[in-house]
Parts: structure tokens; sequence; C-alpha cells
């Protein structure tokens, strides 16, 4: 077939095209490795708490690479900290993504959501232990986004009261926060320890007695299910370690969980 100059230019614009694009994928899987690289470098730094808090010469070693490779990807351990926190959270939310986004109601979802954290800093002390380490709540991740809608739904439907929703997400996240710390320090009785947290999260916003208790029995027992596998669904790795002396101790605790108090009057329409 005889193929003109016309067409044969055509051809060969193509495959320049062609040859491009699959250079353009190769480089940006390249960085995505490398940037992968760093932040798992950084993660495994700043989990030994053994060592001072470390410093980028720290995680350009762990990472083995160059301090232009670093300062490629990132300008400071700040932003590398913030990177992993974000990551972090995004973790965590799409571990239990399955057993939160089916719930409907405000309190529900902020109880339970509430609740997981400190659920897994019982079970996961070294996940908690880094979380503490590090900037692990920007209010980009998936959690803060959840969170923020939950609280305006919430407002919105009259289960919460409050002035300002960055406010009270931020105490929130304060609360949760220091509450980790505390449950990672031990306690002789984390269940009693995580109902008050709950309650008192839930007062924070603006919850009535009435639905601050019923958001204490209700993520009690919602979480117990889960974790044990009454409620099936997939669970992440942290979930599934009932082995440990924490996760037996939780789901013998909660094994009976109490019910749920029963709400009248305009509690019961609000919810």
């Amino acid at each position: 077939m005889n193929i003109g100059p016309g067409n044969a230019r055509l051809a060969m614009t193509k495959l320049g095209v062609q040859v491009t694009d699959h250079r353009s994928v190769v480089a940006e899987k390249k960085r995505v490795m490398m940037r992968a690289r760093l932040l798992d470098a950084a993660m495994r730094v700043f989990a030994d708490e053994s060592k001072p808090a470390p410093v980028i010469d720290d995680v350009i070693r762990e990472a083995n690479v160059s301090r232009g490779t670093f300062y490629n990807y990132f300008d400071s351990l700040d932003q590398v900290l913030a990177a992993v926190g974000q990551a972090f959270n995004d973790e965590m939310a799409t571990g239990v993504l399955p057993i939160y986004d089916v719930l409907t109601e405000p309190w529900q979802r902020t109880s339970v959501g509430f609740r997981v954290f400190l659920l897994r800093a019982l079970i996961d002390s070294k996940w908690a232990g880094f979380l503490l380490r590090i900037d692990a709540w920007p209010h980009t991740t998936m959690v803060a986004m959840y969170m923020s809608a939950d609280l305006e739904n919430g407002r919105n439907k009259g289960q919460f009261s409050f002035d300002d929703a960055r406010v009270a997400a931020d105490f929130l996240v304060g609360a949760k926060v220091r509450a980790i710390q505390t449950i990672r320090q031990g306690l002789p009785d984390p269940n009693t320890y995580m109902n008050a947290a709950v309650r008192m999260a839930l007062a924070s916003i603006g919850c009535s007695p009435e639905v601050a208790a019923r958001g204490v029995a209700f993520s009690t027992k919602y979480l117990h299910d889960w974790i044990t596998g009454a409620i099936e669904g997939p669970k992440p790795a942290w979930a599934l370690n009932l082995r440990s002396d924490e996760g037996r101790f939780y789901a013998a605790a909660n094994e009976t969980p109490r019910e749920e108090p029963e709400l009248s009057g305009q509690e019961l329409i609000s919810s």
C-alpha cells in the first residue's frame, strides 16, 4: 500500500504522541513511588520513640535518597508530616467507612466516629504513639470533611447546638487527641473512660443528656458487634487484633452492652 507524505507525517505524529504519553506515565509513576518511599521512611522514623525528635537527615537516611531528592518533593519536615498525617487519617477513615457511612443519624455517626479512634488507640498502641507525634489532624482529611458534614447536618436536624462548626470540630479533635494520649498511657478501666469521653464529646456540641446517653450506648454496642463479627463487613487489620490483652479486655467488657435509653417528646422528634 502506498503511504503518502501526509499520511506518513500523521503516523509519525501519532507515534510521537504515544511515546510521549508513555514517558509521562512512567515519569508520574516514578514520582508517586518516590513520594511514597519518603512518606514511608518518615513513618518509620517517627514511629521509633526511643530516639529524639527526628530531623530531615533522619528521613533522608532512612529512605536512602539524596538531600536534593527530598527537596524535589517536600520543602520541609513539617510538610512531610502534614502529608503523613493526611494519609494516616484517610487510611483510618477508609477502614471504618463501610460501617460508618451506613449510619443515618448525626448523633450516631458522631458517637461512633469519636469512639472508634479511642478503640484503635486501645488495641493498637503503636499507631496511637505515632499519631501523637505528628500533625495528623489537617482540615483537609476525609475524617475532617465527614465530621464537618455531620456537625452541620446535626445542627440542621436540631440534634446539635453550637455557634461555629469549625470551632465544634476543633473541640472534638482536641478531646480525641487528649483521650488517645490518656488511653495509651494506661487505664484500669478504659471502657468506662471511653464512655465518659463520648458522653462529654456529644455534650460539647450541644446534645441533650438523653441523646448523649443514647450515643454512648449505641456506639458501645455497634462497635463491639462490628469488631467481634456480629455485624458483617470488611475490617481493617487493626480491628482484627482481638488477641491482644487490650482487645480481649474490650470484647469481654462489652459482651452484654447496655441498651439504648428510650427518648421521648422533643428528644425523640429531633433524633
